[in-house]
């Protein structure tokens, strides 16, 4: 069997290897790319120094130099960067429309040159081609010099020397033997994109083949446990194993779900860094390829911890559950039973709450990492946020304080025997195995198969069936004319040769209490015997009781009674 399984493994193994170590390339290049980019993982690159707000300058996606701006707030710029956006586009539009003019004027990079001048009383930087001035690309303020710590001449030279070289090379790239290059290279971008892509598309598909086989196995497990515990087959008297079980499918099924998500994670991202890497090679979509490395590709990297948090939490809740649990040295048969019930109930429950915690943090890591706010103005947002939700969601904040408590209490957990009634007179209005058990709600497969599903909020009575032991409480009725001590005596020998048998005698807890003579029936003599059993396993007795006890009457001579009318005639 190990020499079959080894290749499959080794595949695999080499397989993931390949996926990862590509990717890790891939996204490598990518980020070399835009290294030269000053936040690269926020929307902009936006900075402060007192009230001076400053921003790049970029031409083709490369930043140039840096300009600056007063910060201004008022009711339609509250962040202060109106002023600063204006400028910026205002620089990076003349830019353009120099290179354009360039490009199709076919203009030797020789007679390209870029010079500061006095305009105004301010120091502008212009382009010259062939001894011809242009329009002014940029004009240099005291707030510009601030920044550089430079006066403002040095600042115009550097400004000149900036704009000449993001010219030259701008123009460079658009000859049409560097565009040949950039399809070249993006064609390979391309290809191995779509090849990592259907590697990563394909593994998914494979996990969730193998999630869907392991859900229906847990299915099958429950509706095994639901016979168990509502009909008399032999082959349901291992409760131990059946409960095992089910955890094991659990835990497998959340390892592949969590598995899955991750290659879905990495599907997006290979996809997302693909198209950057396809629109940074050409000139005039390398902005967009790098706002859409820099804005959806940061979000991933969080995803990505994030979900690795998650895996790892629950990881660690599952061992803390097993620990739990414990062994058979250290508790009963029945203690072990009723924990493994526990840990079936409570992992799904602590793992979707540790779930949303990190979720919660996530979305806090992100929008701090793509938006201007301080940490005194991101709390304050959301704690209005939290209010809001309360307030909105007030019955769902209701119904999960509900099934803490019914945790904490542990009034039922899954594979229980339970009756859910809102007055005591419907004792046996839902009745039924949980099947399911949430924060918020409760399902309930009734014996006919109907899956009732209620909110923990509006559970009041809980009637649990199946928690610590039962019991076998069964009234028999017997003819007068039936010797009653002799009846007594066949309800002790059929109990014991129950006890005595390897089936059933695992499911008695404790000796018959025949309490005799319950009443005179206008048909008979009732007479009743109880006795403890396994937690659920009271019915399959009583009916099995049943049974053995109909065939030792039939052979002593018991007769049950019918029922008799009398009829008087009057003359």
């Amino acid at each position: 069997m190990k020499a079959i399984s080894l290749p499959k493994f080794k595949f695999k193994s080499l397989t993931i290897s390949l996926i990862i170590g590509v990717t890790l390339l891939f996204t490598s290049i990518s980020i070399s790319i835009a290294q030269d980019l000053q936040q690269p993982w926020g929307v902009s690159a936006y900075r402060r120094i007192g009230n001076i707000v400053y921003a790049p300058v970029r031409l083709d996606g490369h930043s140039l130099f840096l300009i600056a701006a007063e910060q201004k707030k008022d009711e339609a710029d509250q962040l202060g960067l109106e002023s600063i956006q204006i400028r910026r586009n205002r620089i990076e539009n003349r830019l353009k429309s120099q290179v354009r003019f360039l490009v199709e004027n076919r203009v030797a990079p020789e007679l390209i040159q870029v010079v500061t001048t006095q305009l105004n009383q301010q120091i502008a930087v212009q382009v010259v081609v062939d001894g011809k001035p242009t329009k002014p690309i940029v004009t240099v303020t005291a707030l510009d010099a601030e920044i550089y710590g430079l006066t403002e001449p040095e600042v115009a030279e550097e400004y000149a020397r900036q704009i000449r070289q993001g010219l030259l090379e701008a123009v460079a790239e658009r000859q049409p033997t560097a565009q040949r290059s950039h399809l070249q290279w993006a064609a390979l971008g391309a290809a191995i994109t779509a090849l990592l892509m259907a590697l990563l598309a394909k593994g998914q598909q494979k996990i969730g083949k193998a999630r869907q086989q392991l859900r229906q196995e847990f299915r099958t497990q429950q509706r095994l446990l639901h016979q168990q515990q509502t009909t008399d087959t032999e082959e349901a008297n291992a409760p131990e194993v059946s409960q095992q079980q089910l955890f094991n499918l659990r835990q497998q099924i959340e390892r592949k779900t969590f598995q899955k998500r991750i290659l879905q994670l990495l599907l997006v991202g290979v996809g997302v860094v693909g198209l950057a890497w396809v629109l940074q090679r050409f000139p005039q979509t390398r902005s967009l390829g790098i706002l859409l490395f820099r804005q959806p590709f940061g979000l991933f990297l969080i995803g990505l911890s994030i979900a690795i948090a998650i895996i790892l939490s629950h990881l660690l809740i599952d061992w803390l559950l097993s620990k739990w649990i414990g062994t058979e040295d250290q508790f009963s048969a029945q203690q072990i039973e009723r924990r493994r019930r526990r840990a079936l109930t409570l992992s799904p429950v602590w793992k979707n709450v540790i779930s949303f915690l990190w979720l919660v943090v996530g979305v806090i890591v992100a929008y701090s990492l793509l938006s201007l706010s301080t940490g005194v103005v991101l709390f304050a947002q959301i704690g209005f946020l939290g209010l809001a939700v309360s307030l909105a969601f007030q019955s769902s904040i209701k119904d999960a304080l509900a099934g803490w408590l019914l945790l904490a209490q542990d009034a039922y957990a899954i594979g229980d025997l339970i009756s859910v009634n809102e007055d005591l007179a419907s004792a046996r209005e839902n009745f039924g195995i949980v099947e399911e058990m949430k924060l918020l709600m409760t399902q309930i497969r009734s014996t006919s198969g109907g899956l009732t599903t209620l909110r923990n909020g509006e559970i009041t009575i809980v009637t649990n069936h199946s928690k610590d032991w039962s019991r076998m409480d069964l009234t028999v009725l017997v003819d007068y004319d039936t010797d009653v001590k002799l009846a007594m005596k066949i309800l002790g020998q059929v109990f014991e040769t129950m006890q005595s048998d390897p089936v059933w005698g695992g499911q008695l807890l404790s000796k018959p209490d025949i309490l005799g003579v319950e009443k005179f029936d206008q048909y008979g003599i009732l007479l009743k015997i109880r006795t403890q059993t396994q937690p659920g396993q009271q019915f399959n007795v009583t009916r099995e009781f049943r049974l053995r006890l109909n065939q030792a009457f039939k052979d002593a001579g018991i007769k049950i009674p019918i029922p008799q009318r009398e009829i008087r005639h009057r003359e």
